[in-house]
């Protein structure tokens, strides 16, 4: 059976992250703004009505307002227990894993997926994560992924920037995305950035053939 890697699972267990997460890794203004917007973007171009939508990995449940905003019964579901203890009570989440949803296929009009891929180093880890975000998606897909055109990853290559090393995130270009999304019967619709060459944080919309 799959499992996402231990060393990005563990990674998100400790109280003390799951308290950065809820009280201070998003609370500058534009930060904590920024990841609902373009996912508010996109839904609206593709599924301005969604019945239900399923946010993996949830952390805190930064995402939820928005996505519930859009009139959606949302579900929430991440590894790590103690990011599920600082959502809201009302939500409905589960502790679960990426890789392995535990949903019956095609029970989501819309899957978000924010913040995870870019911790995946392993091609077949991505793969799986992919194929399963299809399988449970009605018709569309919309993840986030670090950009390898974006100035960030420049800089590390010319030695302007430190790298985090083996461990630390990993940057993909859009024609490796590409193929990676399609290779799970997804197409890339549409892509968003908050600033374009610039951000690495991507959102790309895909939609199921």
């Amino acid at each position: 059976m799959h499992r996402t890697s231990s060393s990005v699972r563990d990674k998100w267990q400790a109280p003390e992250v799951a308290r950065h997460y809820a009280e201070a890794r998003f609370r500058n203004r534009r930060a904590e703004a920024r990841d609902p917007r373009l996912v508010a973007q996109l839904l609206e171009h593709a599924v301005p009505s969604p019945e239900r939508v399923l946010d993996v990995p949830c952390g805190t449940g930064r995402l939820f307002p928005t996505l519930a905003a859009r009139g959606a019964s949302v579900v929430g579901l991440d590894a790590s227990r103690e990011m599920l203890a600082h959502t809201e009570r009302d939500q409905r989440v589960v502790q679960g894993d990426a890789l392995a949803l535990p949903f019956a296929n095609a029970s989501f009009d819309a899957v978000v997926c924010c913040r995870l891929a870019h911790h995946l180093h392993r091609d077949e880890d991505l793969a799986r994560l992919l194929d399963e975000l299809a399988r449970v998606a009605r018709r569309w897909v919309l993840l986030s992924f670090w950009d390898a055109g974006a100035l960030p990853t420049w800089r590390k290559r010319v030695g302007l920037k430190r790298s985090e090393g083996a461990r630390g995130r990993i940057a993909r270009s859009r024609r490796e995305l590409a193929h990676a999304l399609a290779a799970a019967g997804l197409e890339p619709r549409e892509y968003r950035t908050s600033l374009r060459f610039v951000s690495q944080q991507t959102f790309v919309l895909a939609e199921k053939r």
